[in-house]
């Protein structure tokens, strides 16, 4: 069986969508397939459970979402609530050689980095981390991190502070609720300070 048949089978047979996500993400982070090649093989499984959803994890994994967390992001805080598209992953040179961006608003000189635990985790690790917000700052750019509880358990809050910063730096727009129970409104106050750029 090939690798992209087995990963959608056991995708589609989690029990949670963090579940599925983990096992599609994980499986093209560890460069053992591509989003794309799993797409196709997905093109041939017509009575797949959960097949649409699977096929806009794919999609989403294929513009950058390497994680849980980073798709959490995209679907829960982002998306959901209208924030600009930003590009996600480009390789950008440092001195610490190439290095990827989890979420870059060029336009806005902001990067958002999205911290699991799992690349994350020791002193090691974070240090590279810091000489990353560094050497942004050094440069200009302003870096946010954030984590599970931003994300998973704050999405609204999230993005009404998100939509705040970038707004700080040019963004004319305005976050959106996602829906009836959507507290952005109740949590952060949008639209009031902009920076001129």
């Amino acid at each position: 069986m090939k690798i992209e048949e087995a990963a959608l089978d056991v995708a589609a047979v989690r029990p949670t969508e963090f579940g599925a996500i983990e096992v599609l993400a994980d499986v093209c982070q560890q460069r053992r397939t591509t989003a794309a090649r799993m797409l196709s093989a997905l093109d041939g499984r017509s009575r797949l459970r959960r097949r649409e959803w699977l096929g806009d994890v794919l999609r989403d994994i294929a513009s950058g979402t390497c994680s849980v967390l980073e798709h959490g992001y995209l679907v829960r805080v982002e998306r959901a609530h209208g924030l600009p598209v930003p590009r996600r992953q480009p390789p950008t040179k440092s001195e610490q050689g190439l290095i990827y961006r989890d979420v870059d608003h060029g336009d806005f000189d902001l990067y958002i980095e999205l911290d699991g635990r799992l690349f994350h985790d020791t002193a090691g690790q974070r240090d590279k981390d810091l000489d990353r917000d560094l050497d942004s700052a050094a440069d200009g750019r302003r870096t946010v991190r954030l984590g599970w509880g931003q994300v998973f358990d704050r999405p609204c809050r999230t993005a009404g502070r998100v939509g705040r910063l970038l707004q700080q730096r040019g963004w004319i727009g305005t976050p959106r609720g996602c829906g009836p129970e959507c507290t952005l409104s109740a949590n952060e106050p949008v639209g009031t300070t902009r920076l001129t750029r």
